[in-house]
């Protein structure tokens, strides 16, 4: 049998793509805390001790880089920037790097955006731009599902924060920009990518004097009344988590929303078993959540001296969470190759992480993500690809170019 240290390769996107999932079988059963030499770090690819990871923020921190080219270009002292910081300015606090206690504060000065009200109250548009969408397709001639899928996040996006719905085009731009972070670049194309990411920052500048004489319920209106260290919160500060939330669920949410019909259509009975039974849209969007994982994976880095599974790893060492092995682990959810609309273990899916840095916007993907699957069956309940969707080539992201899809009435 092939050593694993000779085909595992997880700064490669093109390893994702070779279906993995054998691989990560091998990793849990063999070696569930792999050292990864090139890169001097240790790859989890079980459920338990990816839980662990994220429940011990003091012991694995997220302020050293999140992303593998934080550790392949990383920084020689301490001052320097990761390239994941680089995206983002030097002035505001990047809640993604950010480990407790500030990690909190920051959270809690933005959750107001995300509260049951909040989103309650953005039910309305959801519905109306997830029908403009179904009423773009053609039933029976070929749709780029991929393209469509990719408005809804970035017009609930924009909503959410309170930016203009006409300049939706521009925004997608920005996180196109941001998709690239951890992406199979060079640090010369990373560079150029955050320049780019960067000229967002006027444009949200732009918008606060709107929202200063109109407020509404979306995230600059909530950041501009809101208080930080018995302070107003810092326009570097409000600049930072506007970018931050157009950066961390367009791109993952887009795949989700893909994922789901790319799933359902290869799935064809499961796809009839949620036409006969719409209760089971939540379990679905679990179930996609788990099967997609549009994630791959997040690194952290070691603290102290510490061990997992009685593998000793040393302060400064990375670890690499690999949620799309641990959502197929036997132990967690059985025959986890198995694609189940109503599996009773789905909730226990990873793709938003666990513990302090779980997604802030988990129950708006889910409400979006029902909403439109909803509406989607309502006008066609049944399709299929019309031909394999193209992946996208990324060490992060699992997604598509596009997605040509059949929809029939």
């Amino acid at each position: 049998m092939t050593d694993l240290r000779d085909i595992v390769r997880i700064e490669d996107p093109r390893f994702y793509l070779d279906d993995p999932f054998p691989v990560f079988a091998r990793m849990r059963a063999e070696e569930p805390v792999f050292y990864y030499e090139p890169l001097d770090t240790f790859v989890l690819t079980k459920h338990e001790d990816i839980r662990y990871v994220n429940r011990t923020p003091e012991v694995f921190s997220n302020a050293h880089g999140i992303f593998l080219n934080d550790v392949k270009y990383q920084p020689v002292d301490g001052d320097t920037p990761t390239v994941t910081d680089s995206f983002f300015p030097a002035d505001g606090e990047q809640i993604g790097t950010t480990d407790p206690p500030r990690h909190h504060e920051l959270r809690r000065v933005i959750s107001p955006a995300f509260s049951a009200r909040a989103l309650e109250l953005m039910d309305a548009e959801i519905r109306q731009y997830s029908q403009e969408l179904v009423d773009a397709i053609t039933p029976g001639q070929t749709t780029d599902w991929m393209e469509l899928a990719g408005i809804l996040p970035i017009r609930i996006g924009s909503l959410l924060i309170g930016l203009p719905d006409a300049d939706r085009a521009q925004v997608r731009h920005w996180s196109d920009e941001l998709e690239k972070l951890g992406g199979d670049l060079t640090m010369e194309e990373l560079q150029a990518a955050a320049k780019e990411f960067s000229t967002l920052r006027d444009y949200i500048m732009a918008n606060f004097a709107t929202k200063r004489h109109d407020p509404g319920h979306d995230l600059l209106s909530t950041l501009l009344a809101a208080e930080l260290d018995d302070r107003k919160v810092s326009e570097a500060n409000v600049v930072m988590f506007a970018m931050t939330m157009i950066a961390a669920g367009s791109d993952t949410t887009r795949a989700l929303l893909a994922g789901m019909v790319w799933a359902l259509a290869k799935h064809p009975d499961q796809l009839a078993k949620l036409v006969a039974d719409r209760s089971l849209i939540p379990s679905a969007i679990e179930e996609a959540l788990r099967w997609v994982t549009p994630a791959r994976a997040f690194l952290r880095t070691a603290m102290e001296d510490t061990e997992i599974r009685g593998q000793k790893i040393r302060s400064g060492q990375h670890v690499y969470l690999m949620y799309m092995a641990g959502n197929r682990d036997e132990d967690i959810f059985p025959n986890p190759e198995t694609f189940d609309v109503s599996r009773a273990e789905n909730e226990l899916q990873m793709a938003f992480g666990i513990g302090t840095h779980v997604c802030i916007g988990a129950r708006l993907v889910r409400q979006e993500a029902g909403i439109l699957l909803n509406t989607l069956l309502d006008r066609y309940p049944r399709f299929e690809l019309a031909a394999e969707p193209v992946p996208v080539i990324h060490i992060i992201r699992n997604s598509w170019e596009n997605m040509p899809v059949l929809f029939h009435s």
